[in-house]
């Protein structure tokens, strides 16, 4: 039987579409393999991922722990780098990935990073 870990997020940076927050004061490393974790156990075992990330300093470090969350859920994970958002939608369907998440601030200032997911 699998670990039940328990987890508070900052209640600001949970919304409709995406997840999104302050690096390292409301949004942290930790959150990010947790969102891996739930994130994985919703798309289901030896299901696939793509995984891709922008430009931001602390993109690199969320893109980590979260693809070692989604592992740890058993998924597959292809991480397909720095790229644009469109570009992570388009590997979804060019390779029929059943998820994939983005990390990525968007259009906030650069303190800021979030996710953003799609699912089938």
């Amino acid at each position: 039987m699998k670990e039940v870990i328990k987890h508070n997020f900052d209640e600001t940076i949970i919304r409709s579409y995406d997840v999104r927050g302050v690096y390292k004061e409301t949004l942290f490393n930790n959150d990010a393999r947790i969102i891996g974790n739930v994130f994985g156990l919703k798309v289901g075992e030896n299901k696939t991922v793509n995984v891709g990330y922008d430009g931001r300093k602390s993109s690199i470090q969320l893109k980590d722990n979260l693809i070692d969350g989604l592992l740890e859920s058993g998924v597959n994970v292809n991480d397909i780098g720095l790229v644009p958002t469109p570009l992570l939608y388009f590997s979804c369907i060019h390779c029929n990935a059943d998820g994939g998440v983005m990390v990525t601030g968007s259009h906030n200032p650069k303190n800021h990073n979030g996710f953003k997911m799609v699912l089938n």
